[in-house]
């Protein structure tokens, strides 16, 4: 049975060597900890038989999501599941519990990017209600970013209605 637990800095090593396996640009321990620092960062480990020791097979750390809150707004900094767990609902499963969590937080939209040429990823995506915003050029070593943006299901706060003055009657 996989198990989500919450990422800390103790994490980070962990984290890093994931993120090494999953993505060509792989991340440092020390940007691991760096994110995990952020005002308004969570994450959890996907932990499939109860150990965190770094396995390509059960028992083993299986996946992770690292996310942040600020505001209405929340972004999913990183997310990934290891090749022998893909293709099972964890990615799913993964973004929905980053979703559910920014949505407790009070965060109304959440935006990510994934790589333009990343179809499974995007699948996912549109799956939870994401739409694409916006294309970051060269974002990744040279490929293309699409951003994307996903409905939380709060009501976006208007900064403006909060600066209109008051008509007179």
């Amino acid at each position: 049975m996989i198990e989500l637990v919450p990422a800390s800095l103790v994490h980070a090593a962990l984290l890093a060597g994931m993120h090494g396996i999953c993505f060509t640009e792989a991340w440092s321990a020390d940007a691991m900890a760096g994110l995990l620092d952020m005002p308004g960062a969570e994450g959890v480990i996907a932990v499939d038989g109860q150990s965190l020791t770094p396995a390509m097979e059960p028992p083993g750390p299986a996946g992770m999501v690292l996310w942040r809150v600020a505001g209405d707004e929340a972004e999913i900094l990183t997310i990934a599941v290891l090749p022998p767990w893909r293709r099972h609902g964890l990615g799913r499963r993964l973004l929905d519990h980053a979703m559910a969590e920014s949505r407790t937080q009070g965060a109304a939209a959440m935006f990510l990017e994934v790589a333009a040429d990343n179809v499974n990823a995007q699948a996912l995506y549109q799956s939870r209600g994401f739409v694409q915003v916006g294309v970051r050029k060269g974002y990744y070593a040279g490929k293309d970013a699409l951003v994307m943006r996903g409905d939380l299901g709060r009501k976006l706060i208007n900064p403006i209605a909060f600066c209109r003055p008051h008509k007179a009657k």
